[in-house]
């Protein structure tokens, strides 16, 4: 297929999915109608200025342009979200698949031998709108299972977004505007598993912490669910929460706040229990106030009325939604920050690629580069 056609093609496809016109096409690029129907034709080949205009509009590389969709989707990623209606869409969805994009090529540049893990996929048969008691038993079996290959059995207030890392599900914390998100998983049958985090600090670490272990969830858990088009999610937001949510959120209970350890601490909730104790002990346990409670709950600490009573005393407490006594900013993207810098001193990444990699201004990466490359000592 010659370039003007392809180029043609993926004009269409973009023109599509933003449902714009010809005229409106053309405004982005600074051309008329008559001439945007040049390029849609296939008739005229547009010029690299004119690509790149269009790839930063629509947050885009310019390679989309460039190579036909078959080829494209070779390598696309598999996606889900939460309530995808009001919280993912088409321009965010195809930005984070970008940022995996680059992730994985620099895990194709590195020496790490693991390129394309994914972790173990279960398939649980669940029926109904509320989780049953073996249903809920057989996810905390496997989130036992996910923490034993972990190497974390017995540990507590876990640096989840390190130790996911070091078992090769790949993550990427970045702050984006939307308030309402707070991550998105994807896989790729050759590229991995993938994690994005909203790393807003309008969002407590224990939030995220949470978010990231309910992703993993939902890729152990639902792979079933995922899709490359978005109109395929099929989690909507109702009145009622989906099944599939409460599994994952099951899950990312069990996998923070094990049973077995949980009872090494049962002397703290036997007898007595206020909202100052579940304060205290959420910050050895290292996940939010609610996190805790409900796992209290879910363990036969704390009855409903009981629950009931802490949830009305942290919403008069101000704490609907905001966390008491948060825990400290957690550094993320250290492995993605480690591969760079090693490509950077061996000479294996431009500058400019490095910055966009860690999406930081090219004259910061420019004086972290001088000063990776300058470093003292260094170990190899």
């Amino acid at each position: 297929m010659k370039v003007a056609e392809v180029i043609a093609k993926n004009l269409k496809e973009l023109q599509d999915e933003f449902n714009l016109n010809q005229t409106e096409m053309g405004e982005i690029i600074g051309v008329t109608r008559q001439t945007f129907a040049k390029y849609l034709d296939g008739d005229r080949v547009m010029d690299s200025g004119k690509l790149y205009k269009l790839a930063r509009y629509f947050d885009k590389e310019v390679d989309f342009f460039l190579s036909e969709k078959s080829k494209r989707e070779k390598v696309s990623f598999m996606f889900r979200a939460d309530d995808p209606e009001n919280n993912f869409d088409d321009k965010l969805k195809n930005k984070i698949a970008e940022k995996f994009k680059l992730y994985h090529e620099i895990i194709e540049l590195s020496d790490d031998p693991v390129k394309d893990y994914l972790p173990e996929e279960y398939k649980l048969e669940i029926k109904g709108d509320k989780l049953r008691k073996k249903e809920k038993a057989a996810i905390e079996k496997i989130a036992e299972k996910q923490r034993r290959y972990m190497g974390v059995d017995d540990a507590l207030n876990i640096n989840v977004f390190t130790l996911f890392e070091e078992n090769n599900i790949n993550i990427i914390a970045q702050e984006i505007k939307n308030a309402n998100l707070d991550a998105v998983s994807a896989y790729s049958e050759d590229k991995g598993a993938y994690i994005f985090i909203n790393d807003s600090r309008d969002i407590p670490e224990e939030r995220k912490i949470f978010s990231a272990v309910h992703e993993l969830g939902h890729l152990i858990l639902h792979r079933d669910q995922y899709s490359k088009d978005i109109s395929d999610f099929k989690y909507a937001n109702t009145r009622i929460k989906d099944i599939r949510e409460k599994a994952a959120d099951h899950f990312a209970m069990a996998f923070l706040v094990p049973a077995k350890v949980l009872k090494n601490y049962n002397y703290y909730f036997d007898d007595y229990i206020d909202l100052d104790l579940i304060i205290e002990k959420k910050k050895e346990f290292g996940v939010s106030v609610k996190s805790l409670i409900m796992t209290l709950n879910k363990y036969g600490y704390i009855d409903a009325k009981i629950l009931g009573a802490l949830f009305k005393k942290l919403k008069e407490a101000g704490y609907d939604k905001k966390e008491p006594e948060p825990r400290d900013y957690i550094r993320k993207n250290e492995k993605l920050f480690a591969l760079v810098r090693k490509l950077v001193i061996k000479e294996e990444i431009t500058i400019n690629k490095a910055a966009e990699v860690l999406n930081i201004p090219v004259l910061e990466m420019r004086k972290l580069a001088k000063k990776w490359k300058n470093y003292e000592y260094r170990t190899a």
